[in-house]
């Protein structure tokens, strides 16, 4: 137990140091080569992103240098997916979970000085926690049964970092409209009383740690994203 607590504290670290190196450089940014430009007719954007499978996502983008921004979303997740799931195959999930995302964008256009519009490059970070429907490893659940096996109830953490690329514009006056890309990766941590290998079966990703009601996942987490937003 205490190498896996070891081995999830290591991935963690390894998340945020580039993050935080990331970031470091972005903040210094204003200070060595930006004044404080912002334009407080556009200098705010709330948002929907109505392509996440299986969430409600709202972020919130505020301006904090001419053309530095920091984005803040948090969403509703319902649903998620296990694995074996397929083009043509769907096994998901119902779940109550949230998620948290948080990043910063760096915009590159000289024009659009002070908005957020145009090109934007940064990192993202992400967590989520999941408790997902009774029985979602599908075991026997017949106590008489010979192939009966108590599990518990699946739970799910996740620490996510990505580097994200897009493009912000406007479609009216004050509606805007985003898109963008991200590639990153993601550590899960899984956990069912008694699940043992199952959780190697149903957990998307690529094994690291395995113990008798958790294990450890790292899998990549590319994305795109789209989203429409009022700006003010």
């Amino acid at each position: 137990m205490r190498d896996s607590n070891r081995l999830a504290c290591l991935l963690l670290a390894l998340l945020l140091l580039p993050l935080g190196a990331a970031m470091a450089q972005h903040i210094s940014a204003p200070h060595q080569e930006e004044e404080l430009q912002v334009n407080p007719d556009h200098d705010r954007i709330i948002k929907l992103h109505p392509l996440q499978l299986g969430e409600v996502y709202l972020s919130y983008e505020k301006m904090r240098a001419d053309r530095v921004s920091n984005e803040f979303g948090l969403s509703y997740i319902y649903k998620a997916y296990l694995d074996g799931s397929s083009f043509f195959v769907e096994n998901d999930k119902a779940v109550n979970g949230i998620a948290i995302r948080m990043s910063q964008r760096h915009y590159t256009s000289k024009k659009r000085r002070g908005t957020p519009f145009g090109f934007f490059h940064g990192p993202m970070f992400g967590y989520r926690f999941m408790a997902f429907e009774d029985n979602a490893l599908e075991v026997e659940q017949d106590p008489s049964s010979p192939d009966y096996r108590y599990v518990g109830r699946l739970y799910q953490n996740s620490l996510e970092l990505n580097y994200q690329l897009g493009w912000q514009f406007k479609l009216g006056q004050q509606f805007t409209g985003e898109v963008s890309g991200a590639l990153g990766g993601r550590v899960k941590y899984a956990l069912a009383k008694g699940a043992g290998d199952l959780l190697a079966d149903y957990i998307i990703g690529h094994e690291l740690v395995t113990e008798e009601n958790s294990a450890i996942f790292v899998v990549p987490s590319p994305q795109l994203n789209i989203s429409v937003g009022y700006s003010f």
